[in-house]
């Protein structure tokens, strides 16, 4: 079965230097998938915006799959007006 490793990237670069065994790029995927949400699930608290990158390379090295996830948590429009609006009031 061929090893495939997957480097992960946020606020901390994690080379994997293991890898794991998967049949096949199908369950590539689905290993990828469930990093990054487990990734963002972790999410850093109190950050407006966080974005997570995978990249998976084969046996040999070459990479063969990137994926990647951004959030973004930001206040209405409205919110944010009405804020600003109190502040110059203060």
């Amino acid at each position: 079965m061929p090893r495939f490793f997957i480097d992960t990237f946020d606020s901390i670069v994690a080379i994997d230097d293991v890898g794991c065994e998967l049949p096949d790029e199908a369950a590539v995927r689905e290993v990828v998938r469930k990093t990054l949400a487990d990734m963002l699930g972790a999410e850093h608290k109190g950050r407006p915006a966080a974005q997570y990158r995978a990249e998976v390379r084969d046996e040999a090295g070459r990479s063969i799959l990137t994926a990647s996830v951004l959030i973004v948590i930001d206040k209405a429009p409205e919110r944010k007006a009405a804020e600003a609006s109190e502040q110059r009031g203060s």
